[in-house]
């Protein structure tokens, strides 16, 4: 078969399902910045499961609130505009890309706990560098998804995929994509799912760029880096299921671009797994 974004995309159609309208509704209104919380409210009251979400996530430990809410519009008030979005998303992705078997190989346990590793990792970096309060669950969502590509990997080539991760075990991921898919990867592959489900532009170039940020023809955003980073850092200290052998080199011009020392990933390990620990509830709800 041809390994292209051409036939990705119509195998993607075929086999992974849209978004839900209500998950897509709430997601756009919260991009929106003038959106009104009676408004996002009323479209989150349409889907129970994700009302029940929103109120399981607010009374959980992630937030540490002093009193229980009860209130889905004051919940919604609490949370604010971005983190109901990345709540949202990171519900309707996870439903849509859940394996409903086992499959051969894949430690699915492992590959969550990097990813939500990945997700922590980043949004202390974020903090660390005084990133709005009131983007900051972004970093967590990118990192949480920046693997997004693998799982739809498994699902269209599940063939291809045994042999890939046979392979890893004496080259990178990467080059074993590189070689098996003729030169596409579950970054191209995680760009094009993201692309059919309508997601935005920022998740985008981390998708497409977590691995090589300088390689693209676009500029990697300060996003895109802080996961490139956050990655790299939970592949060497061994967090969840690495797909690639450590130690992985870490661009320098990283940090220059970001403005931050070598030191930072020393006080990130420190607290990284207390912080997973809290942030487990986030893949609960």
């Amino acid at each position: 078969m041809a390994y292209t974004l051409e036939s990705v995309a119509k195998m993607l159609e075929e086999n992974i399902p849209s978004l839900s309208p209500t998950a897509s509704k709430v997601i756009q209104l919260a991009n929106n910045i003038n959106t009104p919380p009676p408004e996002l409210t009323k479209a989150i009251k349409l889907d129970p499961v994700l009302s029940a979400k929103v109120l399981k996530l607010v009374n959980s430990s992630y937030f540490a609130l002093s009193n229980q809410i009860v209130s889905l519009e004051k919940a919604v008030i609490l949370l604010g505009l971005n983190t109901i979005k990345n709540l949202a998303l990171s519900a309707a992705v996870l439903s849509q890309t859940e394996a409903k078997e086992k499959v051969d190989n894949f430690d699915q346990e492992g590959f969550w706990k990097h990813s939500l590793a990945v997700g922590v990792a980043a949004k202390l970096i974020a903090q660390k560098r005084g990133i709005d309060k009131k983007v900051i669950e972004d970093y967590f969502i990118a990192g949480l998804l920046h693997d997004l590509g693998v799982l739809a990997e498994c699902k269209i080539f599940p063939e291809e995929f045994q042999r890939i991760l046979l392979s890893i075990e004496s080259i990178s991921l990467l080059d074993a994509e590189e070689v098996i898919l003729e030169g596409l990867s579950h970054c191209s592959i995680g760009k094009a799912l993201a692309e059919k489900w309508n997601l935005a532009g920022d998740l985008l170039n981390v998708l497409l760029m977590h691995h090589k940020p300088f390689e693209q023809n676009e500029e990697p955003t300060e996003l895109t880096l802080c996961v490139y980073l956050a990655n790299i850092l939970c592949k060497n200290n061994g967090v969840g299921l690495v797909m690639d052998q450590p130690p992985v080199e870490i661009n320098p011009a990283v940090y220059q671009k970001l403005g931050i020392d070598a030191s930072i990933e020393g006080e990130i390990v420190e607290i990284l797994e207390n912080e997973i620990a809290k942030a487990t509830e986030f893949l609960k709800v």
